[in-house]
């Protein structure tokens, strides 16, 4: 994050440029450079006020282990084999 102080410096340096612009264009872009600059700091700024301060205590009740429940699953079964089957297939149950 970029201090405020150096984006002052930079807003104060972009106003001279400005003072001393020969052309109307030089001038808007200097202006348009602290305007830019500006809501920089007031971007960063509401982000740190938007963002909750509140320090939260987690209160972390001890875990229960769970009964481990072991269940047999029917995927050592034997592929359906029909006749005119074309072969292994992903829809075989």
């Amino acid at each position: 994050m970029i201090a405020p102080t150096r984006i002052l410096v930079e807003m104060e340096r972009q106003l001279s440029l400005a003072k001393t612009a020969n052309n109307e264009q030089a001038m808007r872009e200097a202006l348009n450079a602290i305007s830019s600059l500006c809501q920089v700091v007031l971007g960063s700024e509401m982000a740190v006020a938007q963002t909750p301060s509140v320090k939260a205590e987690l209160n972390v009740a001890p875990i229960m282990q769970q009964p481990t429940v072991s269940q047999v699953t029917s995927l050592d079964s034997k592929p359906l084999i029909e006749k005119d089957a074309n072969g292994g297939s992903i829809f075989d149950f």
